[in-house]
């Protein structure tokens, strides 16, 4: 009766195993779920409820896990947001964002669209959708009134210079060629001078340049000079060309330091005291001629130069030494006669 009650307890709680003070008994299996001994009568129904009851606890278990889901920030509102809910409500708050930023563009734009920016030419101010096109018309109207304004300033310049009165004043046109007189006192100053240092050269004829804008270029240039040191530095020196087309384009041109070669003294324009040293510059054409200015130049203050010199020294105005001199602007010389000689 008491084995009756005892199994029959066992059951009712779901054990289905022997009481701990009785000893194993060989005809009894161990449970998988639980451990327990239990008697192969009942082993079956016990391993069944006890699989019920793990599958149970498994279940409630999993239950609480999710209940304790990973949470991560959302990268746009910052606030905590459940793992598996996190790729949609991120999706959300870029929604969210992407109308904000696009709102805030439009009261942008209104607000730069009602603004009236200055323009830096004329002062007054104009919409931001006007503004640029203004700025451009503005810019180029203040340059051409400049240019205007720089032209009629030049041509005052210009009125102020006298041209010398004994040009031939018959042409009306910038630029002209005066074949001088053999037996005139201007003809015969200039072969002297040039017969000093070349008295077997023979002279074929001389031409005064009469080059209108050149020569008030030179006066101005020369009245310059005379504020700075109180004086005139001006000499007649020889600059010889090595082809009549060199000539031609120094007289439409003035002298062009670009073509300089041979820059022992300085990368500029050289020219001499004496006709024999610009002689040796000179090259005879197909007819045997050979071409040489006399040229009125600015000396100013000379200093030594060397071949890398390409702008005068602070403080001077032409390089050189010997009786030779090197000018670096175009207006400091003037070549007032071309000789041609053989």
């Amino acid at each position: 009766m008491h084995r009756l009650v005892e199994t029959y307890y066992l059951i009712s709680h779901g054990h289905l195993r022997r009481a701990a003070n009785e000893k194993p008994d060989t005809n009894e299996s161990s449970c998988e779920y639980c451990d327990a001994h239990v008697d192969a009568r009942y082993f079956g129904q016990h391993t069944e409820q006890c699989a019920l009851r793990y599958k149970q606890e498994r279940d409630e278990a999993r239950k609480y896990e999710s209940q304790e889901s990973i949470i991560i920030p959302c990268e746009y509102c910052e606030a905590p947001v459940k793992a598996e809910n996190w790729e949609w409500h991120v999706e959300k708050c870029a929604e969210a964002e992407k109308k904000r930023l696009e709102k805030m563009s439009e009261e942008v734009s209104l607000k730069v669209s009602n603004e009236r920016i200055p323009c830096k030419y004329c002062g007054h101010h104009y919409r931001a959708q006007v503004f640029e096109e203004h700025q451009k018309k503005c810019r180029r109207e203040k340059l051409e009134a400049a240019i205007l304004k720089r032209r009629a300033e030049v041509q005052i310049m210009e009125n102020l210079v006298t041209i010398p009165e004994h040009w031939d004043q018959s042409s009306t046109q910038n630029l002209a060629r005066y074949v001088l007189d053999p037996v005139s006192d201007e003809y015969q100053a200039i072969a002297t001078n040039f017969h000093k240092t070349l008295p077997t050269s023979k002279i074929n004829q001389i031409e005064r340049i009469q080059n209108r804008r050149w020569f008030r270029q030179y006066e101005a240039h020369k009245d310059h000079f005379i504020e700075r040191y109180s004086k005139s530095t001006e000499q007649w020196l020889f600059h010889g060309c090595r082809r009549s087309e060199a000539a031609d384009a120094i007289i439409k041109d003035c002298f062009n330091r670009s073509h300089a070669v041979n820059c022992a003294a300085g990368q500029g324009i050289y020219f001499a005291v004496q006709s024999y040293t610009s002689h040796r510059y000179t090259s005879p054409d197909a007819n045997g001629l050979r071409y040489m200015f006399m040229a009125r130049v600015l000396v100013g203050k000379t200093t030594a130069g060397n071949p890398s010199t390409r702008v005068c020294p602070p403080g001077f105005d032409t390089t050189g030494a010997r009786g030779v001199y090197v000018t670096y602007h175009d207006a400091q010389a003037y070549g007032q006669y071309l000789i041609t000689y053989t």
